[in-house]
């Protein structure tokens, strides 16, 4: 029971970084209807800087304020310099092109901070046991990144007019602009939101999980199985999904083959898209804007 207790633990401190990256997807989805291939990316270039930018002297915290800025940034570079300047922008096109921005990321990465993996300093705390199951303060951290960011975002998105103002302009663009909304700014909020919950979950993960150039990739298709599971659009849904996908692959690790953990999260996004494409959500709840 103690092995089980400590496997659901780690499954469920790496389902919140899943889940982090997923609420970024879904934050662009439901404004812009894209797919971001990069958001892994992001993860793992606010990891790898701030490593660098701790290695230069700089204070633990103060590197991650600043590499979780930067890479808020450069997300908005991306819609406002690449997507944005496409006409007729299909959700298949932003694919395509969000994944040769993956690619030009993992260049650069590999190029500035070479092929190894590193992992930044464990932030503040202590680690301690309950019942034998050991409890490690980064794990706290993941979780926690999780509640603040991932909360912050699903009630700006869902109780706020603002939020509701950047979904309206998916759904009625023209009708966004005679009210006043722009859907340039609200592009802008989307993805600068993106960002710094891709970022926030590389920062908070590279401790224990490592950064390095190539991981984000999978790390981003990971969060993206966990975002078809709340069907592209609901953030509650996307979180749970994450959090299973994240205990599933802990068990499926230490109980079945640890070579079959990345099968996992491919596995159910067969299953989801065969069996219920709506993903988690028991009924569609229309969003009043």
């Amino acid at each position: 029971m103690t092995d089980f207790l400590q496997l659901t633990l780690a499954g469920l401190s790496q389902g919140s970084v899943y889940a982090l990256l997923a609420v970024g997807l879904i934050a662009v989805y439901t404004v812009r209807h894209v797919i971001n291939i990069a958001q892994g990316d992001y993860a793992m270039l606010a990891g790898l800087g701030a490593i660098w930018m701790t290695a230069a002297g700089m204070p633990l915290m103060a590197a991650i304020l600043i590499a979780i800025l930067s890479v808020a940034l450069v997300s908005v570079a991306v819609d406002r310099l690449i997507l944005a300047r496409v006409k007729n922008l299909t959700t298949l096109v932003s694919i395509i092109l969000t994944l040769g921005v993956s690619t030009l990321l993992q260049s650069i990465m590999l190029l500035l901070w070479g092929p190894e993996a590193e992992g930044l300093p464990a932030f503040p705390g202590q680690n301690f046991s309950i019942g034998g199951v050991s409890i490690r303060s980064q794990d706290l951290w993941m979780l926690g990144a999780l509640v603040v960011v991932g909360g912050a975002i699903l009630l700006f998105y869902e109780k706020t007019r603002w939020g509701k103002a950047l979904r309206a302009c998916a759904e009625q663009p023209d009708a966004a602009r005679i009210v006043g909304i722009s859907p340039v700014m609200a592009a802008v909020i989307a993805f600068a939101i993106a960002g710094v919950a891709g970022a926030v979950a590389g920062v908070v993960s590279s401790p224990v999980a490592l950064s390095i150039w190539s991981g984000g990739l999978l790390l981003g298709l990971k969060g993206f199985v966990a975002a078809v599971l709340g069907g592209l659009s609901s953030f509650r849904a996307a979180i749970v999904g994450a959090l299973l996908l994240g205990m599933l692959e802990a068990y499926v690790s230490a109980y079945i083959a640890s070579g079959l953990r990345d099968a996992v999260a491919f596995f159910i996004l067969i299953l989801v898209l065969i069996i219920r494409p709506s993903g988690l959500l028991i009924r569609s709840v229309p969003v009043r804007v």
